[in-house]
């Protein structure tokens, strides 16, 4: 009888998770086994499809066999429509050095793992973070790092807020060690407490600049994380971020730094997303209100780092009462870049803050 081979060990462990046959997940697979690790080798790299709330047979059929022998299929049938359950199973699985979580609908540009892993065995790093672009070719700005840097990332100075989604390579030993995981059951901002941990942990941090990129795929009119839901909701993993224990002992300037990037991008992000349609409710503008007034109590500096335009915006967003047409035009002029009120920081000392206005635009620009 013959000896069992030894098992294969695989760099990297990539993970796609999927929920619907519809999505071009044979597309991802195919540019993860042409971004330069060859797939089934020691060394190589490992694709784990994760079928979330689908039948496994279902999406397996949609790879020809010779394909479909390369890629190891699990399932995760939770019944709850967040990409948090079947991400933490492919994360679960995971044994390589390094892993990669990667949506159905996105893809990698030829070459892109072999370049991120020789950034991370270079640097020994313990994340990667990985360069984007749209499927269109527009540049995805986040995170506005400092001018020019690369390596040994700083949190705060190098705004790793920004990057919610933990896209590029993160070592498995560091997700072990810092027991990182998607908040379970959570349909928005499930991402958010994994990446926040992940940036601020204490780990090495490098940024791929040059590298292959990853590419957010314009194809999925049914994203899980799309659908509009009641304000609370989506606004739930902020107030429980800064709600947790974690959050509390982080250092000052880390606490400012996270809130300050979700009042941005979240909240404020959220009031023009919104103003069509069936514009605001009562409840939905009570919960916008106290979410804003949880984040800003968290973390009071911030709001001295957000530009004259942002204050105001944030100013009606803590009145529930206040008419909704200046919130919608607060929202609207906050987005008029250029303009003092936009450029400049509401405190006259935080104009040269990693987070103030003049020095984030620049930095977003260059990126």
């Amino acid at each position: 009888m013959p000896a069992a081979k030894p098992p294969i060990r695989p760099a990297v462990d990539v993970v796609i998770a999927v929920h619907n046959a519809a999505r071009p997940v044979r597309r991802a697979v195919e540019s993860v086994f042409a971004a330069g690790l060859a797939p089934g080798r020691d060394g190589g790299v490992r694709v784990s499809v994760v079928c979330h709330n689908v039948p496994v047979e279902e999406i397996r059929a949609l790879f020809p066999s010779p394909l479909a022998e390369q890629v190891r299929f699990l399932s995760c049938a939770d019944g709850i429509p967040s990409p948090a359950g079947p991400f933490n199973t492919g994360l679960a699985a995971a044994d390589a050095e390094y892993v990669s979580i990667m949506g159905s609908d996105d893809t990698l540009e030829p070459g892109a793992l072999a370049d991120w892993l020789e950034v991370a065995r270079c640097c020994t790093s313990d994340a990667v973070i990985a360069p984007q672009r749209h499927a269109g070719g527009a540049k995805v700005r986040t995170p506005p790092v400092r001018v020019g840097r690369r390596r040994h990332l700083d949190p705060v100075k190098d705004r790793l807020s920004y990057r919610t989604a933990p896209l590029g390579l993160v070592r498995t030993a560091e997700i072990r060690r810092q027991g990182l995981a998607f908040s379970a059951g959570r349909r928005s901002g499930e991402d958010q407490e994994f990446s926040s941990k992940l940036w601020f942990g204490g780990g090495r941090i490098d940024y791929a600049r040059g590298a292959g990129r990853y590419v957010v795929g314009a194809d999925a009119a049914d994203r899980i994380t799309s659908a509009r839901r009641p304000v609370a909701e989506d606004l739930g993993f902020a107030t429980d971020l800064v709600a947790g224990e974690w959050f509390r002992h982080l250092p000052q300037r880390a606490r400012t730094a996270i809130v300050t990037k979700i009042l941005r991008v979240h909240v404020f992000g959220m009031v023009l997303a919104r103003a069509g349609g069936d514009g605001w409710s009562a409840a939905d503008r009570q919960a916008l209100a106290e979410a804003a007034g949880a984040l800003t109590a968290a973390a009071p500096g911030a709001r001295r780092l957000l530009s004259v335009a942002d204050n105001r915006l944030l100013q009606s967003i803590l009145d529930p009462g206040s008419p909704e047409a200046v919130l919608v035009r607060r929202a609207h002029e906050r987005r008029r870049f250029g303009r003092p009120a936009t450029v400049f920081a509401a405190g006259l000392t935080a104009q040269f803050n990693p987070e103030a206005p003049l020095r984030f635009i620049a930095a977003s620009a260059l990126l």
